[in-house]
């Protein structure tokens, strides 16, 4: 069986109040244009996913709520505090932990760990800005049984300015 992992980072945040506490920034204009151009690209594509696991900052929520009226069907979302600011090794272990019975799962979370597991994945430095989306296809039955690269693959890659 081939399960689908789409890495996302957080669509374009809003910088404009320093007194804001980090995790607290939301979307700004470009964001909020952004998040569902990608959604719509998504799905053009055929790679909605079942569940998306979400950080709980509000730019990454924020991302997410602006994607999920473009499809056509009902995606569940986990929010975790484990995805703010999570290393590569705290996003593998959530997608292992938390991706339940989904074929196709959504990490929306933020740099430096979404592009460091996203070129580790693929095999590649890929720079990764905001918005952008890495889809790998991984032959494993259960997201417990995946080992990274050996079952990996990376299929798709899509950032807004290129669409």
């Amino acid at each position: 069986m081939t399960k689908r992992l789409i890495l996302m980072r957080h669509a374009k945040s809003d910088w404009g109040s320093p007194d804001l506490a980090d995790h607290d920034r939301p979307l700004n204009k470009r964001g909020r244009a952004s998040a569902p151009a990608m959604a719509d690209w998504l799905r053009e594509q055929g790679y909605v996913p079942d569940r998306i696991l979400c950080s709980s900052a509000v730019r990454t929520q924020q991302t997410a709520e602006r994607m999920l009226p473009r499809w056509d069907t009902e995606v569940a979302v986990h929010t975790s505090g484990d995805l703010y600011l999570a290393s590569p090794e705290r996003i593998l272990n959530s997608i292992c932990s938390d991706s339940a019975d989904a074929d196709c799962v959504m990490v929306l979370a933020h740099n430096p760990g979404m592009q460091t597991l996203v070129s580790h994945l693929s095999e590649e430095n890929f720079a990764f800005p905001t918005a952008a989306v890495a889809v790998f296809e991984l032959d494993i039955d259960d997201w417990s049984q995946w080992r990274p690269n050996e079952q990996t693959r990376c299929v798709a890659f899509q950032r807004p300015k290129a669409l």
